[in-house]
């Protein structure tokens, strides 16, 4: 089984064949890889098997039973970075989970159109992806010197894995041949290649396609290439790792009463939750009408502040509100909020004594005059922790007001784990990825 990335000789060179967005046209490409002993990496977007002109899930089933590699691509293939964070996980998370439970081991993503930035590399990495692979970032034949002929093994950064970009109906043989030649005489490396559409002439037209007469002869040239160190492997087969269990989105929402609407003893203060704070401050606080969502919102406002804060947080009892905590989880908190200075989330834990202490806080959030989302996740919760407590708070003179939080474990596996799939999965050896001979 890999457990670590491959490392390469002094100008060896990997290749990868990469076919994007389980186009029925594939198959072609299948059989040519498997009649010269290479094998691909199929990027599937699971949301699409079985619609006009795509795979079936039978057929990728057959894909990964004659060695090629099944990853992931979203389930319906959005421009990620237009989309909200719980959309985008929901894209990336749900996609990885359904490829999961249909029995595939699946940990490459590919980013449709090469869309992401640091919020989708994030949330590849949360959805237990063990590499992901951007469109650029390779040097094109003729191209200037900014950008290097190949990746690196291991990579430069193992979620944004570069590549030549798309191969389209204009790219020649011999470009082809030169992604392969311009990295081996340039002291080796990765040379991940992205295919679409698998026709010629196509009809309609595509502009992301090669014609089946220029694939085999790519593949007739580059099969014999192996006698002087360059391969054919799949992307797994470079990245290595273990089969991560599977994340589902959204996981379960852990605080009790989290839109603040419910406040049973007509107190002000909404069920499970605390108006709490220390230090020498002056402060009121308000159930206010001013809500995200529902009816009601929390305000707190300093008018004179020394030190310590004030924060509305999640009640701090012996569970029948505070959330369990696991060790070495992760825990994602998310609200809405706006206000006049800086706030932070805040995170606070109970230990087998029963009393509560400080544990963690967020980075500074900017002042807002409407309402906007925010979210933080911790680090590991430590093995002294059994209920957690977290919040938002204001530690500055200035008011703030939020509604409509969420808390959720990032790393919770119990109910994904018990798909039939992952279980199958779980108790199988990896098999290494077939090379060229």
């Amino acid at each position: 089984m890999n457990t670590q990335t491959r490392a390469l000789a002094p100008g060896q060179v990997f290749v990868s064949l990469n076919f994007d967005d389980c186009l029925a046209s594939q198959l072609q490409a299948a059989s040519m890889l498997q009649a010269r002993g290479m094998r691909g990496t199929f990027f599937i977007n699971s949301g699409k098997l079985g619609m006009s002109d795509r795979l079936t899930l039978d057929q990728v089933r057959a894909l990964r039973d004659a060695g090629h590699e099944i990853g992931g691509h979203t389930l319906t293939h959005p421009h990620l970075t237009s989309l909200s964070p719980d959309e985008q996980r929901k894209e990336i998370c749900n996609d990885r989970v359904a490829l999961l439970n249909a029995g595939f081991r699946v940990t490459s993503f590919a980013y449709p159109f090469g869309d992401e930035d640091s919020t989708t590399r994030q949330i590849v990495i949360d959805c237990n992806y063990n590499s992901a692979r951007e469109s650029g970032g390779l040097r094109v034949p003729g191209g200037g010197s900014g950008s290097p002929y190949a990746e690196s093994v291991p990579p430069r950064d193992a979620y944004t894995i570069r590549t030549h970009g798309s191969v389209q109906d204009t790219t020649s043989l011999d470009t082809l041949k030169a992604y392969v030649t311009n990295a081996e005489n340039s002291g080796g490396g990765w040379v991940p290649i992205v295919f679409h559409h698998i026709c010629g002439p196509c009809n309609p037209p595509q502009q992301y396609s090669i014609s089946p007469a220029n694939l085999m002869a790519f593949l007739d040239w580059l099969a014999p290439r192996v006698s002087r160190g360059t391969t054919v492997v799949v992307m797994d087969t470079v990245i290595g790792g273990s089969l991560k269990p599977p994340v589902s989105w959204p996981p379960s929402q852990l605080f009790k009463n989290p839109s603040l609407e419910t406040d049973s003893n007509g107190d002000g203060t909404p069920d499970c939750w605390q108006r709490g704070g220390f230090g020498t401050n002056t402060f009121t606080w308000t159930r206010t009408s001013d809500a995200h969502s529902g009816s009601w919102a929390q305000q707190v406002r300093i008018s004179s502040y020394t030190n310590g804060d004030r924060k509305l947080i999640s009640l701090q009892d012996s569970g029948t509100c505070a959330p369990a905590s696991t060790a070495g989880h992760r825990y994602r908190i998310s609200a809405w909020y706006k206000s006049t200075v800086q706030v932070r989330f805040k995170a606070y834990i109970r230990d087998s004594s029963g009393a509560w202490s400080y544990w963690s806080q967020g980075p500074l959030l900017p002042a807002a005059s409407s309402y906007t989302f925010a979210e933080w996740t911790t680090a590991g919760a430590p093995s002294t922790a059994l209920r957690l407590s977290l919040g938002m708070s204001l530690d500055r003179v200035g008011t703030l007001t939020v509604d409509d939080f969420t808390l959720t474990d990032v790393d919770a596996t119990t109910a994904a784990r018990e798909g039939e799939g992952y279980r199958r999965l779980e108790h199988v050896e990896e098999v290494e990825a077939t090379m060229s001979p």
